[in-house]
């Protein structure tokens, strides 16, 4: 009895330390699975799952019946230790799990199999208490804080070079952490920084429709940069179709003005980090 009391106090350490660091609130606040090369992980759920994803590289997933996935770790996996996101999701909701490995806690803590309960599950468009604008731009101004998110270069063209830094979620909004990069020596004045819905594929034979989404917040009204323009845009939340894309788009103010634009996936969107609040 002892002993596991001993065990349980030590992951809630690690954890705690893990969670406390950074002066950021922003972490991910969900059930830990520990992986180990030696053995696999099987998670048994009640509700179909159509769509499995993984935030860490050398995680395989599988789903050999309904309701029942593998998780397991690749014999090519060398890091030091692993720490991501595992992400599943249906048509009546999605769930996510944190995933931990190579750690020097004792074989005891492994778990082999694990049952997602029917309160783990989320729906994809709950409604919760509407939060204020003030209260919104502090909570996006604590994600330019943090040093955990996605940091991709998602397009890079005339001279300017757009990331996609972080998503993540609070309750009924999404919050997307975008920078763009001008490597030119000349300035770029902002006409317009664009938000929509578009089909992912246009034929002649078939009318493209677009529908425009406009942030709640926005935390800085920027009008132009020389190097280096970074913003977090607040949205309530929303899901799109497989046949869609969020698509981003920045205007240069002049006629012949530069423009880049670029999709954020709905993987994206499924994998933000949730804030803790």
């Amino acid at each position: 009895m002892k002993k596991i009391i001993f065990l349980t106090a030590l992951c809630c350490l690690y954890i705690s330390r893990v969670f406390s660091q950074g002066s950021s609130a922003v972490f991910t606040d969900l059930p830990v699975i520990f992986l180990k090369k030696s053995a696999s992980v099987h998670l048994l759920s009640d509700k179909r799952i159509s769509y499995l994803n993984s935030s860490l590289p050398g995680v395989s997933l599988e789903q050999p019946a309904e309701g029942l996935i593998r998780i397991g770790l690749a014999d090519s996996v060398s890091i030091a230790y692993g720490d991501g996101i595992l992400t599943l999701a249906g048509a009546e909701g999605f769930t996510q799990f944190r995933l931990i490995y190579n750690h020097s806690f004792p074989d005891s803590v492994f778990r082999p199999n694990m049952r997602i309960g029917l309160s783990d599950w989320k729906p994809l468009g709950s409604q919760e208490e509407k939060i204020g604008e003030q209260e919104l731009k502090s909570l996006a101004h604590d994600l330019l804080k943090s040093r955990k998110g996605i940091f991709q270069t998602r397009e890079d063209r005339y001279g300017i070079k757009a990331r996609l830094n972080k998503v993540s979620t609070l309750g009924d909004y999404i919050f997307i952490d975008l920078s763009f990069y001008n490597k030119s020596h000349i300035g770029y004045d902002i006409d317009q920084l664009s938000f929509s819905l578009e089909d992912k594929k246009i034929t002649k034979a078939t009318n493209s429709q677009s529908v425009p989404i406009i942030p709640e917040v926005s935390l800085f009204e920027t009008k132009s940069f020389k190097r280096l323009y970074r913003n977090v845009f607040v949205f309530k939340k929303f899901t799109f179709p497989g046949n869609k894309v969020f698509k981003v788009q920045l205007n240069e103010k002049q006629i012949s003005g530069r423009s880049i634009s670029f999709p954020i996936r709905y993987s994206d969107v499924l994998d933000a980090d949730v804030i803790v609040h």
